[in-house]
């Protein structure tokens, strides 16, 4: 049994991929800050926030108890998004946009390697720097512009593994809620972002793949 570890598995996205992940025969391992509703549903399903430090080491310790130590597919499906000009926005904001969306998951990557052999899969869900430099989105966009950098380091460091930046367009999720614009005609349903995701593993595809 290959072992897949989710985080951020209550969100739109992630929810879609943990379920995509079982119909395709793995088995998922979902991190969410609140995992009642997922253990309800059947899936092993732990407690962490990404901002705490303490709370991924757990959940990392958690998934290799449960996996073995092996875990075959690694996604990455946290973030979060805050709006506002950046005149009016604080450093405590700026700052946790991008603990959530850079730090936190450097955080998970941290404590997930020992459990990711050669051959494994990390996949992160990304987006399209340049198309979210938008007015008012500009801590939510300087979080995923660093990620994205981030994520092509790691690659080029991590040769035994694959590496894949996923980066989305506009997905119809809770998280547009907080964008200060419409959502865009369209827009990705999560049940594409997750076929998309197990194409990208089962092909092996490694770097940016654009979605």
């Amino acid at each position: 049994m290959d072992y897949a570890l989710i985080w951020g598995a209550t969100g739109g996205i992630g929810r879609a991929v943990l379920a995509g992940v079982r119909a395709a025969g793995l088995h998922p391992l979902a991190i969410a800050r609140d995992p009642l509703p997922l253990e309800a549903e059947g899936y092993d399903a732990y407690a962490a926030d990404v901002t705490r430090p303490h709370d991924v080491a757990a959940a990392a310790l958690w998934a290799a108890q449960q996996s073995g130590g092996a875990v075959a597919l690694w996604v990455y499906a946290v973030g979060a998004m805050s709006n506002g000009p950046l005149a009016d926005t604080s450093t405590e904001a700026l700052s946790a946009a991008i603990d959530v969306n850079l730090i936190g998951a450097h955080r998970a990557v941290h404590h997930s390697l020992p459990l990711i052999p050669a051959g494994g899969h990390l996949i992160f869900l990304g987006a399209y720097p340049d198309r979210i430099a938008l007015p008012k989105l500009g801590a939510y966009a300087a979080g995923k512009a660093a990620l994205d950098s981030y994520i092509t380091v790691l690659a080029k460091e991590l040769r035994d593994r694959t590496v894949t930046n996923l980066r989305l367009s506009a997905v119809d999720t809770p998280l547009w809620q907080r964008a200060p614009f419409r959502l865009p005609r369209g827009a990705r349903q999560p049940h594409e972002v997750a076929d998309t995701v197990l194409r990208v593993y089962r092909e092996r595809t490694r770097g940016v793949v654009e979605a």
